[in-house]
C-alpha cells in the first residue's frame, strides 16, 4: 500500500476498504497521458502526410502494426498477457515513424519496430524499462544505417509509395555540425515546417501548440522540459554558431530532435524521476550535456544517445537529490547554529562576563563508595583445568552409559509395578461379576416362570374342550 493511501474499516461487513489521498489523485494516468500524446502525434503525422505524400503514412502504419505484433509475440515468449488497449506500442510505433525520413525503406522501418519492443521486454515489458525503446532503435539505426537516416529527400517531392527515392541532400544539423553554417529558411518556412527533415520533427508551429495543450494537460513534465532547454539555450548563447544569438537558437531548434525529443520521449513517465528536484536535475543535465555533444561532440542525432545517457541516470535522481538536500539542510542548521560562536567567545572571555546558560551542564562529584569488592590489581588470574585424556573420556563416557541404565531398569520396574498392580485389582473384581451374572439368571427365570404356567394353564383348557 502507498503512503498516499490510508485503511479504513467498514463496521458493517467488516471489509477493508482503501481511500486514495488527494495528493494520490492528482497524478495522471499512464493511459490517459499516451492517449494526449497520441492525439498530438495525430495532428503531426497529419501534416507530414500532407508535405510528403502517402508515403509518410504507409511508413507511420508499417510502424505501428510492426510495433504491436512485435509486442503481442513477445509477450507470448514472456508468458505474459498482451493488452491490445496498451497505447504506449501505439505512442512508440509513432514516435519511431516520426523521426525518420520519408525516403526511409520499410525493412528499417520494420526492424526499427522489433528493436523497439525488444527492448521494452528485454528489461521485464511495461512499468520495467530503464531505456526508451524508440530513442535505443533510433540509435541503433543512425549508428547501422547512416545514409538511410540522416539522409532526406528535398521539401516538397512527394515520393511514390513503392518507389526507390533520388536526390536525398543532408539536413541543417549536418550543416551546422560538418561545415558550420546553414541555408538560410526564412522564419514563416520554419513555422510550417518547410525544410529538410525527418517527418515529424520539422513542424515548428504544431510541436510548440502540442507542448501547450500537453503542458495544460499535465502530460509532460514541465520542469524537465523547461529546465532542459534553458539549460541549453543559455549555453547556446554562451558559445554561439553565429554572431547573432536569434539564428544561432532558431537553427537549434530546425536541427535535429531537440524540441520533439523533449516533449515525447524525455517525458515519458517510465523513465522520468518521481520527485521535483530530480526531474529539475534531470532536465538539467540533459540540456548542458546535450549543448557540450552538439557544439563539441559533433555527432548528429546527439539528442537520442543523450537521453539514453539521462536514462541510465534516472533511476538513481531520487535517491541522489533527496541525500543531497538532506545534507544541506544539516549544513545550513549547523551553521546558523554555530556562525560566530568564536566572537561571542572571545569577547566575553575578554570582557570576564560569561555566564551560565540553561542549556549547560553542571558536574556532579559523587563521594566514593565501598561496595566490599575486592581490590583490583591488574593482574590475570588463570584458571588450571585439568587435560582430558583417553582413559579420562572412556570412564566418564562409561558413567553416563551406566546411569542411563540405571534410569532405563527404574522406568521398566515401575512400569512392571503398575501392571501387577491392575492385574490384582482385576482378580478382585471377578467373583462380583459372576454373582451378579448369577443374580440376573434368577430374575430371568422367576420373569420367564409365569409365562410358562399361562400356557401351560392355555394347553389345558384346550385338551379339556
Amino acid at each position: 500500500m502507498s503512503e498516499n493511501t490510508s485503511e479504513l474499516l467498514d463496521k458493517f461487513d467488516g471489509d477493508v476498504k482503501t481511500y486514495v489521498g488527494a495528493s494520490e489523485k492528482k497524478l495522471r494516468k499512464q493511459k490517459s497521458i499516451y492517449a494526449d500524446q497520441l492525439m498530438c502525434l495525430l495532428a503531426l503525422m497529419g501534416v507530414s502526410v500532407w508535405q510528403s505524400g502517402m508515403r509518410a503514412l504507409v511508413i507511420c502504419l508499417c510502424s505501428v502494426i510492426t510495433c504491436m505484433l512485435a509486442d503481442m509475440i513477445f509477450c507470448r515468449m514472456t508468458r505474459k498477457v498482451y493488452n491490445p488497449k496498451d497505447l504506449s506500442t501505439i505512442a512508440s510505433g509513432l514516435c519511431l515513424a516520426l523521426m525518420m525520413p520519408a525516403s526511409v525503406s520499410y525493412g528499417i522501418v520494420f526492424g526499427g519496430g522489433l528493436l523497439a519492443m525488444g527492448t521494452k521486454h528485454i528489461f521485464g515489458g511495461k512499468d520495467n524499462y530503464i531505456f526508451n525503446p524508440t530513442c535505443v532503435a533510433i540509435a541503433f539505426l543512425i549508428i547501422c544505417f547512416p545514409g538511410e537516416m540522416l539522409l532526406y529527400p528535398q521539401r516538397g517531392v512527394q515520393l511514390d509509395i513503392f518507389g526507390t527515392p533520388t536526390g536525398l541532400v543532408q539536413g541543417i544539423e549536418s550543416y551546422l555540425l560538418k561545415i558550420g553554417t546553414a541555408p538560410t529558411v526564412p522564419f514563416t518556412d520554419m513555422l510550417i515546417g518547410n525544410y529538410v527533415g525527418p517527418l515529424g520533427t520539422t513542424h515548428f508551429l504544431i510541436l510548440a501548440v502540442c507542448g501547450i495543450c500537453l503542458f495544460l494537460r499535465r502530460s509532460v513534465s514541465g520542469f524537465v522540459t523547461l529546465f532542459g532547454l534553458g539549460s541549453y539555450f543559455a549555453l547556446t548563447a554562451l558559445f554561439p554558431v553565429y554572431t547573432s544569438i536569434g539564428d544561432t537558437i532558431k537553427l537549434e531548434l530546425m536541427g535535429g530532435y531537440l524540441l520533439f525529443g523533449f516533449l515525447f520521449l524525455a517525458s515519458d513517465p517510465q523513465t522520468v524521476p518521481k520527485t521535483i528536484p530530480a526531474r529539475i536535475t534531470y532536465g538539467l543535465l540533459i540540456g548542458i550535456i546535450g549543448c557540450l555533444f552538439r557544439h563539441f561532440g559533433k555527432v548528429e542525432g546527439s539528442f537520442i544517445f543523450i537521453l539514453l545517457i539521462a536514462n541510465a541516470v534516472s533511476l538513481h535522481l531520487d535517491v541522489i537529490c533527496a541525500e543531497v538536500i538532506s545534507g544541506v539542510k544539516r549544513g545550513t542548521a549547523y551553521m546558523f547554529r554555530n556562525m560566530g560562536r568564536f566572537e561571542k567567545l572571545r569577547e566575553n572571555a575578554a570582557n570576564d562576563t560569561i555566564k551560565p546558560k540553561l542549556t549547560d551542564t553542571m558536574e556532579i562529584i559523587v563521594p566514593p563508595t565501598n561496595y566490599n569488592m575486592p581490590p583490583i590489581d591488574g593482574k590475570v588470574t588463570k584458571i588450571k583445568r585439568k587435560k582430558s585424556t583417553v582413559l579420562t573420556r572412556y570412564i566418564e563416557n562409561f558413567r553416563i552409559k551406566r546411569k542411563k541404565d540405571l534410569l532405563i531398569k527404574q522406568k521398566r520396574e515401575k512400569e512392571q509395578d503398575y501392571m501387577t498392580a491392575m492385574r490384582k485389582l482385576q482378580k478382585n473384581s471377578a467373583p462380583k461379576a459372576e454373582k451378579t451374572a448369577a443374580a440376573m439368571k434368577k430374575t430371568a427365570h422367576h420373569i420367564k416362570q409365569p409365562a410358562n404356567k399361562a400356557q401351560e394353564k392355555h394347553n389345558k383348557a384346550g385338551k379339556k374342550k
